[in-house]
């Protein structure tokens, strides 16, 4: 009898929904929907929490769906929300515009993935604001801190992140074992160690993010990273990779590693060229922080870095005195093979010299060291020392400076019209 009323509940709302769009709102009636859907349903959420949802091999109707359902929200001023999601074995699913807001239970480790993917496909977030939480009741080193995995990817394929906030995590997106990943447009902020972090991935586009503002443990042994690659324990290379016209900003907060890129299955010796990194693309990217590893490949063949700036970013050195720590600069394995390293802005390129496979041409030394010595912050961009640090402008390309009316540097930061 409860399921004939869910049933006939669902039936009146498809009858009064707008041409196009499924009425819910509560939390039975979503699942009785997915439980009947055939594909291509674009559903709308009433405002309001529906707890988690689950959608694995463990509810008793298939999660394969044949076309894309669409789950959004009815009103965009007042989102519905999620408090977990677990997606597994699951096809054609998207989010667009709806709350995923993660409450810390004692017990959690800050590693806690309250919403993932598991062996899905096609599966997409569009504009959906992921919230998590402060640790309490938990060990000095975590309490007060950020804690949990915004969105966990694992073991899937055809996944789409785009426009989406994400904040108040230990980390805030994580993808392993995944094809064909597009990472978009996406705000991240206000995490305590790493804002992405990806793992034997093959075709990702990691494209016009804005990742800023971290807030670490300066009790742990963090090494938090603004994009952060690794090897460790994976058994296939990541590959074909394109990092392209993100904003990585310190924001005058305390410093991460910007882009570090380790291969640690290689430099550590259990394994060898198999394992290399392939195809990495580093373009257009604007990085300001202070600490060495603005851009860090290790093993790796097939790179191209170019029309990238780097800029150090003061107000978040560390607490010694260490002019060569502080400034972030570009460092390439000298194992690696077939590299371009071109239009690059930074105060120093690290790597092998006068190799037949290596293209290292038409960068421009900056630096903020020597007021006399060519490249000088002042003569560069317009005001680098004054302003909101969160304010990228500040260092907009000077008129008549050496990164004016050139082909180096990224063009985020050229005068606009």
């Amino acid at each position: 009898m409860r399921r004939l009323l869910a049933l006939a509940f669902l039936l009146s709302a498809l009858v009064a929904a707008p041409a196009g769009a499924i009425p819910i709102s509560s939390p039975s009636a979503l699942v009785d929907l997915l439980a009947h859907a055939k594909g291509g349903e674009h559903v709308e959420l009433a405002p309001g929490s529906y707890g988690p949802l689950h959608l694995t091999q463990y509810v008793k109707f298939n999660v394969a769906f044949a076309a894309p359902i669409t789950i959004t929200s009815a009103d965009p001023a007042h989102p519905a929300e999620f408090t977990g999601l677990a997606i597994r074995d699951a096809k054609n699913i998207s989010f667009d515009g709806v709350r995923f807001t993660y409450a810390f239970q004692p017990g959690q480790t800050v590693e806690f993935p309250p919403f993932e993917v598991q062996h899905s496909q096609n599966i997409a977030f569009h504009n959906c604001t992921f919230t998590g939480d402060l640790a309490t009741g938990a060990t000095f080193v975590d309490n007060g801190f950020a804690t949990g995995i915004g969105l966990s990817i694992r073991t899937s394929a055809d996944v789409t992140i785009e426009k989406n906030d994400v904040s108040r995590f230990y980390r805030g997106i994580v993808v392993r074992d995944s094809d064909r990943v597009r990472v978009v447009g996406n705000d991240v902020h206000d995490l305590r160690s790493d804002g992405m972090d990806f793992a034997a991935d093959q075709s990702l586009a990691i494209t016009g993010n804005r990742i800023h503002a971290f807030e670490k443990s300066v009790l742990s042994k963090d090494h938090a990273d603004l994009i952060q690659f690794w090897t460790q324990g994976t058994t296939r290379p990541t590959t074909d990779v394109e990092i392209t016209g993100n904003i990585l900003n310190a924001e005058g907060r305390g410093f991460t590693q910007t882009i570090f890129i380790r291969n640690e299955e290689v430099d550590e010796g259990r394994a060898g060229r198999a394992m290399y990194y392939r195809n990495l693309t580093i373009a257009d990217n604007v990085i300001i922080n202070a600490q060495i590893h603005g851009i860090h490949i290790g093993e790796a063949d097939g790179v191209s870095i170019r029309n990238n700036t780097l800029i150090h970013d003061a107000a978040s050195d560390g607490p010694q005195q260490n002019p060569q720590l502080w400034r972030p600069r570009i460092e390439v394995s000298e194992k690696d093979d077939n590299v371009t390293i071109t239009g690059n802005a930074a105060i120093r390129i690290t790597g092998p010299e006068k190799r037949p496979d290596w293209k290292v041409t038409g960068n421009v030394t900056i630096q903020d060291t020597d007021p006399a010595a060519p490249g000088y912050y002042d003569r560069v961009f317009l005001a680098p020392h004054t302003g909101n640090p969160a304010d990228i402008t500040r260092f907009t390309y000077r008129p008549g400076g050496p990164l004016d009316g050139i082909h180096a540097g990224t063009p985020l930061l050229r005068p606009r019209p």
